[in-house]
């Protein structure tokens, strides 16, 4: 299972609009009031052994955007964590003056075997 189907898979479960890299619509008017987008921000080896790669560390950022601001924002945490992955930092995504949403990004990592 690759790194996207794994986020896939649990954003599916919190039943909102999301997307890989760019949630697309005609213009900021069509934009939902609350989605989700992803994406992978490092995927770097941790571990070698015998010269093959034994472990690699994915970062995925999930970014929730809300007309609504920063309070009551769906369990992306939540459903990141259940799926595996461990949250790491959190950033505030500054108010988008065109279509009024605000954001929040948290990254998430999750460390794979490649056995």
């Amino acid at each position: 299972m690759t790194i996207w189907e794994r986020v896939n898979d649990a954003l599916e479960t919190l039943n909102l609009p999301y997307a890989a890299s760019k949630f697309k619509a005609d213009s900021g008017d069509n934009l939902p009031d609350l989605f989700m987008v992803y994406f992978l921000v490092s995927a770097p080896p941790i571990q070698h052994a015998d010269n093959e790669e034994k472990i690699r560390e994915y970062t995925v950022q999930v970014n929730v955007f809300s007309r609504d601001g920063l309070i009551n924002l769906p369990d992306v945490d939540g459903a990141m964590t259940a799926a595996g992955f461990m949250k790491g930092a959190v950033r505030e995504i500054p108010i988008d003056a065109e279509t009024g949403h605000y954001g929040l990004g948290t990254e998430f990592s999750l460390s794979e075997s490649e056995e």
